[in-house]
């Protein structure tokens, strides 16, 4: 039987899904949030329906990538850092990726 999949490295408090949920809260009301399977990633759409992906690569370090480029940034956080901090850097660096 394969080992489980954790979403985040165990010492880390917060999913993809509750970082996107937190990103799309300070993006504001133009900004929708699903999640992906078993919430391992979250997915969030701007009004003009571009596709954002926020992940965990192979490394552990949580990521935003814009699908439709393809481009992604790491999200520079830890696992100390609040929710809604990583939610606020997560709004901040999606700028770059458009």
């Amino acid at each position: 039987m394969p080992a489980p999949y954790h979403s985040l490295p165990e010492h880390f408090p917060h999913s993809p899904y509750a970082a996107a949920r937190a990103a799309e809260e300070a993006m504001g009301d133009q900004w929708q949030v699903f999640p992906g399977p078993w919430g391992v990633t979250g997915h969030l759409f701007n009004s003009e329906h571009t596709p954002f992906t926020v992940g965990v690569c192979e490394a552990g370090s949580l990521y935003i990538r814009n699908d439709e480029r393809g481009d992604s940034i790491h999200v520079p956080v830890n696992s100390h850092t609040p929710l809604t901090k990583i939610g606020q850097t997560i709004a901040e660096l999606i700028n770059d990726l458009f």
